[in-house]
This record gives C-alpha cells, sequence and structure tokens, in this order.
C-alpha cells in the first residue's frame, strides 16, 4: 500500500477525464489484484497436489526398500543356519571346539569389563 495521496483527493483541481481515467486504472489493478490471487490459489493447489503424488510414491518406494531388505535378511539367516549344520554334522568335534573357544573368549571380555568397572567404581570412592 503506497502513502501517496489517491489522485481523487484533488478532484477540483483535475478535469474530468483525469478524474475517470484515475479511477479506471486503480480498477485495473484491484481486478488484476484479484486475478493474480486466484492463479496463486491455483498454483498451490497444483502444488500440494503434486507434493502429495511425491510423497506417496516416496513412500511405496521405501515399503518396496523394506520388504527387499526383510526377505534378504531371511534368505541369508536361513543359508547361515544351514551352512551352520551341515559344518556341525560333517565335524562336531571341530565345530565343538570353536564353540568352547568362542564362549571362552567372550567369558574372558566380560570378566575384563566387570573388574575394571569395579576398579573405577573403587577409585571414584576413594577420591
Amino acid at each position: 500500500m503506497s502513502t501517496e495521496p489517491s489522485p481523487l483527493k484533488y478532484m477540483g483541481t483535475q478535469s474530468q477525464e483525469t478524474v475517470n481515467m484515475a479511477a479506471a486504472m486503480a480498477r485495473a489493478v484491484e481486478s488484476n489484484e484479484g486475478r493474480a490471487q486466484q492463479v496463486v490459489g491455483r498454483m498451490s493447489d497444483d502444488l500440494d497436489e503434486e507434493g502429495s503424488k511425491l510423497g506417496a510414491a516416496a513412500d511405496w518406494a521405501m515399503s518396496k526398500a523394506k520388504d527387499a531388505l526383510r526377505s534378504a535378511a531371511g534368505m541369508a539367516r536361513e543359508r547361515a543356519t544351514a551352512t551352520v549344520a551341515t559344518y556341525t554334522r560333517d565335524d562336531p568335534l571341530r565345530a565343538m571346539l570353536i564353540a568352547a573357544g568362542v564362549g571362552a573368549l567372550l567369558m574372558a571380555v566380560l570378566a575384563r569389563t566387570t573388574r575394571s568397572g569395579v576398579r573405577a567404581a573403587g577409585r571414584g570412592l576413594r577420591r
């Protein structure tokens, strides 16, 4: 909105033709503003619709990707289970020795972290 006075304010000093021209220009500006608002409204609606379509497509693609990952994970789990079962059936002594070694290693790691945690707590109490 401009701070300039309306051309109709000085009607007594201007010709009727000038006043009519100023009024016609004011109506044209108002009409163009209305059309511009309609165009912006339509464009906004179209943009919302396209955004909605894009969101739906992204959801569909994400769903397909999740399904593919679940399927691949299931197949990998089945293959690993079958491989371990076959290995255990073919060489049970070696499988038991490997399992015992892994168990001992895990127990050593667990014991070390537990002891270091107790030492740290003891140091914290002495301070």
